[in-house]
Parts: C-alpha cells; structure tokens; sequence
C-alpha cells in the first residue's frame, strides 16, 4: 500500500533536483560573424570578436559571397601570415556554420583577402 505523501515527496525531490541542476546547464549560443555585414573586409572583424565572449559549443555562423570569400581555419601560424599551409579546414558555402568544440583562440581567414584587406578573425574561446 503506497503512502498519501509519499507521492508528493517523490515529486517535490524530483522538482528540487532540477531546480538545482538546471540553472548549471550551459547553453550554447550563435553568432552571425560580423553581424549584418557577414563574413567581409568591410567591417573590422577585430572589433567584432571585442565586445564579445565565446565559450565552448558556441556556434560561428559565417555568412559571405560564396563566389568571393571562403573560410579558412588555420593555427596561429596562418593567421599571422595569411597562410592555409596548417588549415583544419575550408568552408565554402556562403552559409557555413561552425562549433567552437573546445576552449582555446580559433583563428580563421578568407584565403582570399587575408593579406591585403585583412579578412581574419582570432576567436577567444572558454571552457565555461
């Protein structure tokens, strides 16, 4: 035979529990690189990346003219010399989306217009 209260003690347990551990879920947030300006030299990407904070599972939307830009996901190396020799990958589609899987700075340029209009971007990233 169960218990009257017992019912309501086992819910109230379960609703403390999640009031409890919901709150230390984190949840992972998108941005649109450069906002309206999408992924292009015309806007300064730096200032871009300032006012912002990324952590892990974080996702980069790169939105661009997929005919004039690419993105190119390189190590500090590349990105201080516009160079893909070390790239861990070139995203094409004018609409690439991109999960920032662990803390570190992500660092990632257009292979196009790195050099001369300074189309890169370094992308801080935190554990939590």
């Amino acid at each position: 035979m169960a218990f009257p209260g017992k019912c309501f003690l086992d819910v109230a347990a379960v609703v403390m529990m999640l009031v409890l551990i919901l709150p230390c879920l984190s949840y992972a947030a998108s941005y649109n690189v450069g906002d309206d300006f999408g992924w292009s030299y015309d806007i300064d990407l730096d200032t871009w990346v300032a006012d912002k904070t990324f952590y892990v599972n974080d996702v980069l939307v790169f939105i661009y003219d997929n005919t004039a830009h690419n993105v190119v996901s390189v190590d500090a190396n590349g990105y201080n010399t516009c160079s893909t020799s070390t790239s861990y990958g070139t995203f094409t589609s004018g609409h690439d989306e991109i999960t920032l899987t662990s803390a570190g700075t992500w660092y990632f340029i257009c292979s196009y217009h790195c050099d001369f209009a300074n189309q890169k971007m370094a992308v801080p990233v935190y554990s939590s």
